[in-house]
């Protein structure tokens, strides 16, 4: 008798489906919008930009790690942020407050890994796996080889918000 082993990859996802972010994004975009805004500010916004080919706007929430003067987004396997190639003019609705912004987005594996390895450092394994979406603080800990590989197709957006 053979016994089939079920491989896993080294890291998951933790992002909720696509059928459970349609219900949860309108509530979380209301909830963004209104004066009980704080509750989720700290670490979620909502961000509107242009589609590059359709040229209508768009308004998701997504999380966000303030650095500096830099809010930095980690994006998943979605291609909505290919639509900030460029360094795109966006609005990012901040703790309550419309912030007009220019978005840089990186997508190689250097800097992808550089962020995900500070935030690691600043914020834990766990925190940093909050932020990015996805399981980090898997047993054994992970090789730099399988972050590389639970990275591809990931982005990192960097947003500037203007003066």
């Amino acid at each position: 008798m053979t016994t089939a082993t079920t491989v896993r990859p080294p890291v998951r996802s933790t992002v909720p489906s696509d059928r459970v972010m349609r219900f949860v994004n309108p509530v979380v975009a209301a909830i963004l919008r209104s004066p009980l805004h704080g509750l989720l500010s700290r670490q979620l916004l909502l961000l509107t930009y242009t589609g590059r080919k359709s040229g209508k706007q768009f308004t998701i929430p997504v999380g966000y790690t303030a650095e500096g003067d830099t809010l930095t987004i980690f994006s998943g396997q979605h291609v909505w942020w290919k639509n900030l190639r460029g360094g795109a003019p966006v609005t990012a609705y901040v703790k309550g407050r419309p912030r007009p912004a220019h978005a840089e987005v990186f997508e190689d594996s250097a800097s992808l890994l550089a962020v995900v390895d500070r935030w690691v450092e600043r914020y834990g394994l766990k925190g940093a796996g909050q932020r990015t979406g996805l399981a980090l603080d898997t047993q054994p800990p992970l090789s730099r080889e399988d972050r590389i590989a639970a990275l591809a197709g990931h982005a990192v957006v960097a947003l500037k918000l203007d003066s």
